[in-house]
């Protein structure tokens, strides 16, 4: 909460800051932002950008919906194990 996040030119912004981001499919073919994600929510991107149903089209998502978390990282295969929490 308090970041402000834009897409442009097929690259993500984090507070000015473009996110290196090598597994995602494809760059965003889109434009948005900039927005400051709000107390209490999370903005969340799905890795293949220009087919994700996420927060581009239907908002920040309230933390109180997150229900799980990654403990385990099995693509690309030379980085499967777990996560560090």
């Amino acid at each position: 909460a308090g970041d402000t996040v834009s897409i442009s030119h097929g690259v993500v912004y984090v507070n000015g800051v473009p996110r290196e981001e090598p597994y995602i499919q494809d760059a965003p073919a889109y434009e948005w932002g900039p927005q400051v994600v709000p107390d209490g929510h999370v903005m969340v991107l799905g890795d293949n950008r220009n087919n994700s149903f996420d927060s581009h089209l239907w908002g920040f998502l309230p933390t109180s919906d997150v229900i799980g978390r990654a403990v385990l990282r099995y693509w690309p295969f030379t980085r499967f194990g777990t996560l560090p929490h």
